[in-house]
């Protein structure tokens, strides 16, 4: 599943930023945790459309709040007539949504019939806040293009963006995800902040504050000396509604995409405010004065952190590392690569709660074919909720099997490993994950209080 956002449009980006670590991955206390206090400032509120339950029309769902809020219109030409399609939404949807018995709408979506896996999520706040999962048909219908590529003349894009050599009539694909960037001007202060954000981000001291060995320090210990009107518009988006967040932050398939730099994130059981988006992981690796951020910029810092703590686990346990490892097989890339006195390999990889189902599936491929090359592999996931839900996506679309059938709860981690243990070992059964477990457990058995009391040196020393 993906997201798109309908307001406000912009014109897609023409370019995505790559970032590849070449060095060498072999390379050979007691811990004070603090709350982690966000910045002193918010979004400011927008205004609202009144009397939006009379002007809207509610379509007969049960137990549903699904609404045409804009009729279908017709257009085009007498000889080449074309509809765009009616704009409706949820206004109040189901945790558990897309429910393949709602969604995609049948009549109102053009691209119906569709597997949910392959739907694009609108997000609008207008007139309230509301969502509705649609096809690729749909999106096309009514904003005109496709919401993953489009193809355009070569003659159309800036000259400065064209290629050296085209021939007449030459078209190229560009990125068409709705994400295009707001300048931003880097002030001295909004600089520093992503310096020492960098410097945080890879595994350095920054004010006396370490990433894994404080827990993800507060925005205070790092940022509090700065100019917090210039950092304001670093976490806020000034043409965001923060209402979206407010109506559906709860829901597992949120997600805002919005114009910012660093966001609020949950992690290791608290609030986190300066998790680097995209936009903000690509500023930071475009500036040659700023210091590029180690790992996968396509990652955000919930899998940063979690790759260091399993690193630091495998370092413990004397074992060789090496991180964001490129492994020359089918391109293949692991999170995590370490190798025991034996000569043992072990493939980790960090999985993380978002939708892109079709991802999953491609990273259960990758450890299948990992496993009949000889190496262990093993998975780090956010949570028990992310965890069981992988397990039984894997179950179901029959990449694998559970030796008792999916997951009907969200055991407790120790009884969940042992069934997946047990399904790694049946010889009669397909599963190729040997072993799992979570951010949150892994801290706690690293840093945490039933750790091993891992020395703060070799934690500030390691590099991941």
């Amino acid at each position: 599943m993906h997201h798109f956002e309908t307001s406000p449009l912009t014109v897609p980006s023409l370019f995505e930023y790559r970032h590849e670590d070449r060095a060498d991955p072999f390379k050979s206390g007691q811990v004070i945790l603090s709350m982690s206090i966000g910045p002193p400032f918010k979004p400011d509120p927008l205004c609202e459309w009144d009397n939006w339950r009379e002007q809207t029309t509610r379509l007969q769902y049960p137990d549903r709040d699904i609404r045409i809020i804009f009729p279908k219109q017709e257009g085009g030409t007498v000889h080449e007539p074309k509809s765009q399609p009616a704009e409706f939404g949820d206004f109040d949807p189901n945790n558990h949504d897309p429910d393949p018995e709602v969604w995609p709408l049948e009549d109102l979506d053009p691209g119906y019939p569709a597997d949910v896996d392959e739907l694009y999520v609108i997000q609008n706040p207008f007139p309230a806040p509301h969502v509705a999962w649609v096809t690729e048909e749909y999106l096309e219908a009514r904003y005109g293009y496709n919401p993953v590529r489009q193809e355009v003349d070569v003659d159309e894009l800036p000259v400065w963006v064209q290629p050296n050599k085209t021939e007449d009539n030459d078209t190229v694909e560009i990125d068409a995800t709705n994400d295009a960037e707001l300048p931003l001007s880097l002030t001295d202060d909004r600089r520093e902040a992503l310096t020492r954000l960098a410097h945080l981000w890879n595994g350095e001291t920054v004010r006396g504050h370490h990433l894994l060995l404080d827990k993800c320090p507060g925005w205070g210990e790092i940022f509090d000396d700065l100019n917090q009107e210039e950092l304001q518009r670093l976490v806020v988006d000034p043409d965001a509604d923060p209402r979206l967040a407010e109506a559906f932050n709860c829901y597992d398939w949120f997600e805002q995409e919005q114009s910012i730099y660093l966001k609020p994130k949950r992690i290791l059981r608290k609030k986190v405010w300066y998790a680097p988006t995209q936009r903000g992981r690509t500023l930071i690796n475009a500036h040659t004065d700023l210091p590029s951020l180690r790992g996968d910029p396509n990652e955000g810092l919930v899998h940063r952190v979690t790759v260091g703590l399993a690193a630091l686990r495998e370092k413990w346990n004397a074992k060789e590392i090496g991180t964001y490892y490129n492994l020359d097989v089918n391109g293949y890339n692991v999170d995590l690569l370490s190798r025991d006195a034996s000569g043992q390999l072990y493939a980790g990889e960090v999985m993380t709660g978002h939708n892109n189902w079709a991802l999953h599936r491609r990273t259960y491929e990758k450890l299948s074919d990992l496993r009949a090359r000889d190496m262990i592999p093993h998975v780090v996931f956010d949570s028990r909720k992310t965890a069981y839900k992988v397990f039984n996506h894997w179950h179901r679309k029959g990449l694998a099997q559970l030796p008792r059938g999916p997951f009907d709860s969200e055991f407790g981690i120790e009884d969940g490993r042992k069934r997946i243990e047990e399904a790694y070992k049946d010889e009669q059964l397909s599963w190729d994950v040997a072993d799992w477990t979570t951010t949150a457990a892994l801290w706690r058995n690293t840093l945490g209080r039933d750790g091993p009391g891992i020395d703060r040196n070799l934690v500030t020393s390691m590099d991941w």
